[in-house]
């Protein structure tokens, strides 16, 4: 006969539930605070409850998981865009197989099965789980947060993702269409800020005459007199020249400048930018014009508190 410990299996599943809501805030980048988080673990750890009901159909069981895990995500980060819920509802299930993974495979290797926890439904544990396999799950958590963040960012949710943005240069201010690239690692190698590629053509209009004057269509001007003839002006200040590499060219030059301003626009709010680099492309970047400047993933890692 086996016996069930519920008030240690609700303990543990709370804790792990926690957890898993609190790397999910960090990867999908959403607001919650402690007494949320709590609020939704401890319905989450309410699910084990459900092992004891006498219904075993899949379809009621996959509805019951469904439910469950959307509600949780309601009470710790509601409200929410329906973009952003399904979102953090594949984080939240991501961080879930990362972690129960990572304690099964250990306890696996360490030839310890007679602790092994049996996990069941959404993934409740339905023994109780040695404190050193508990911490083991938050470690995965943490290093997932820490470290696979910005592999996820740039591998999924920005991949081929199109956002508007407006560019402000001396009062003047001119909208366009950017594609995330999760290829633009570019920076200013004095300041260590990111670059936005921009076409010329898209920005010439609020860009100082000094460089129309010398710049010709179909031609790549010669940055040292765009900069010799800026000199004694205000964009003096602004000019950066960022060393680039790109496919069958080393050793290239972008011409870039500071502007007063980088608004982007991205999942419903505002995300404004100072420290940025503009960088002039004198080419069009795609042939049907669907966007018009190349924006560097890490502009769009915004802090989010939890």
């Amino acid at each position: 006969m086996q016996v069930i410990y519920l008030d240690m299996v609700l303990l543990v599943n709370l804790i792990m539930d926690y957890i898993i809501l609190w790397a999910t805030a960090k990867l999908a980048q959403v607001t919650s605070n402690g007494w949320r988080l709590l609020a939704g673990a401890t319905l989450g750890s309410a699910y084990a409850l459900t092992l004891f009901s006498p219904h075993k159909e899949p379809w009621l069981w996959l509805a019951v998981k469904i439910l469950f895990s959307l509600v949780m995500l309601l009470l710790a980060f509601y409200p929410l865009s329906w973009q952003k819920l399904l979102q953090a509802l594949g984080c939240f299930y991501l961080v879930s197989f990362i972690m129960g993974g990572a304690v099964v495979g250990g306890l696996y290797l360490s030839n310890n099965f007679l602790v092994t926890p049996v996990l069941a439904g959404r993934g409740i544990i339905t023994h109780p789980l040695p404190s050193a396999w508990l911490a083991l799950a938050a470690l995965t958590a943490v290093f997932l947060v820490n470290w696979g963040s910005a592999l996820i960012k740039r591998n999924f949710w920005q991949a081929l993702l199109q956002l508007p943005i407006v560019i402000g240069f001396n009062g003047k201010r001119l909208a366009l269409k950017a594609l995330v690239d999760t290829g633009n690692n570019l920076r200013d190698p004095l300041t260590g800020r990111p670059v936005i590629v921009v076409e010329y053509q898209a920005l010439q209009s609020i860009l100082p005459e000094e460089i129309r004057l010398k710049v010709r269509t179909g031609e790549e001007p010669e940055l040292g007199k765009i900069i010799a003839s800026l000199a004694g002006t205000a964009w003096a200040t602004k000019v950066r020249v960022i060393p680039f590499h790109s496919l069958g060219r080393t050793g290239g030059l972008l011409l870039g400048f500071k502007p007063d301003e980088v608004v982007i626009f991205w999942e419903e709010r505002l995300i404004k930018v100072t420290d940025v680099v503009v960088g002039l492309c004198w080419e069009r970047l795609a042939p049907g014009g669907n966007y018009r400047a190349l924006l560097h993933p890490d502009l769009l890692q915004v802090e989010t508190r939890v």
